[in-house]
């Protein structure tokens, strides 16, 4: 409900939690965490936590601002694979993992130039484990990657060639990464410059995953879990209701405030015209006077045609200035009759209506010649009623009728 409000920064949050986590065995890990904040004069880096758990960082996330995750270590591999668009899944997870199921893994695309894709796959046992803690810790999780792709919206930020993260060298080309080598250690600690912001090589992911949340990532599908999603959902309609809640406060508060301002200003108005009314009765009764003799000679000089005349006065000297000397103007009436006189029947006139009737050599002059009419903001339509001629050596007759507005 209200998904169009999941964008703005109101709803989303002006503060997110980006986190690297690394799986050492299936159930030991290590956690990296940045807190990124919206300033003025761009995205900052509000705290920093080095091996961190999963607690702790719930105890600090006293705001439930969300989290996002990136998965790396022991069971998570990547593969550069060779990926057309809209391809399955199932597909990509073959040129991983030969025979392997979609029951049994986690697939992430982060999308190359071209026809190449990054594919990370993790089993579902592994992080299902971790989701669950998650969830039970009350931690907003709402995007989990796989290993440092999600730092490509940073990539841009860094102008580097190679670029250092907590575990891994990542080969850089047009802002795509196009080669991961593992170090095999922990990183020798580099250090980048970021819009001023000045982050270690084993802050990196943390930060670029965060990062995300102000600006999403277009090259990378994150990894698809139900259960992160409802997190998201939950997360985004908290932030809806609670800001829908004072916004309900704040506009019946509003609409009072304004219904006692307006019923005084409406009592001091009133008590004032009450007052006028009763001093000056006589002169209301005059003015009412007054204002039926003017509505009926209103009615008189329009029923009289005196300002419709003035106007097809004006009419008719344009279209007479505007006839090229090709065309030979014979008859012009105004307000021509409906149909012929009958003494059984009233004669009606077709207001707002001049008919034309004349000669010209060729019918492209009369072409031209409405289009020059049509021109003019007083003409509604023009209608070509006839148009006679026997050869292109003798003149053609024609009868226009115009509408004017």
């Amino acid at each position: 409900m209200l998904n169009f409000l999941d964008q703005y920064k109101l709803i989303k949050g002006q503060a997110a939690f980006g986190v690297e986590l690394v799986f050492n065995s299936k159930d030991s890990y290590t956690l990296i965490a940045l807190e990124l904040t919206s300033a003025k004069d761009g995205i900052e880096v509000s705290r920093r936590f080095v091996d961190i758990t999963l607690e702790e960082l719930a105890q600090k996330n006293t705001k439930k601002i969300p989290v996002y995750f990136s998965i790396g270590g022991k069971g998570v591999i990547h593969k550069k694979v060779k990926a057309e668009d809209n391809v399955q899944d199932q597909e990509l997870l073959s040129q991983v993992l030969p025979n392997a199921s979609m029951k049994d893994f986690y697939l992430q695309q982060s999308k190359i130039e071209g026809f190449e894709s990054w594919v990370s796959v993790i089993r579902k046992d592994v992080l299902d484990g971790l989701i669950e803690k998650i969830e039970g810790l009350n931690l907003f999780g709402v995007e989990l990657y796989l290993g440092p792709f999600a730092i490509n919206n940073t990539i841009s930020l860094l102008d580097k060639m190679t670029l250092s993260t907590t575990s891994h060298e990542l080969i850089i080309e047009n802002n795509n990464i196009i080669q991961l080598d593992s170090l095999g250690a922990v990183s020798n600690g580099e250090e980048y410059n970021i819009e001023g912001e000045v982050i270690s090589s084993h802050e990196l992911i943390s930060f670029g995953t965060a990062f995300n949340h102000f600006v999403p990532s277009a090259k990378i599908i994150p990894v698809s879990v139900d259960k992160v999603a409802q997190l998201k959902e939950e997360y985004l309609y908290k932030n809806k209701a609670l800001i829908g809640g004072f916004s309900i406060v704040a506009f019946f508060f509003i609409v009072v405030m304004a219904n006692l301002l307006i019923a005084n200003s409406y009592e001091e108005t009133h008590n004032s015209l009450q007052y006028q009314v009763n001093s000056k009765r006589q002169y209301l009764v005059e003015l009412t006077k007054l204002e039926k003799e003017l509505t009926t000679k209103e009615q008189f000089i329009q029923s009289s045609g005196v300002a419709r005349a003035s106007r097809l006065s004006f009419y008719t000297d344009q279209i007479g200035l505007s006839i090229p000397t090709t065309i030979q103007l014979n008859q012009l009436f105004i307000n021509p009759l409906e149909k012929r006189i009958n003494k059984a029947e009233d004669i009606n006139f077709n207001y707002n209506s001049i008919k034309i009737t004349g000669t010209v050599s060729r019918s492209i002059e009369l072409n031209n010649w409405i289009k020059s009419l049509k021109e003019y903001k007083w003409v509604n339509e023009i209608i070509i009623v006839s148009f006679i001629q026997d050869n292109l050596k003798t003149v053609g007759e024609f009868e226009l009728e115009l509408t004017i507005n």
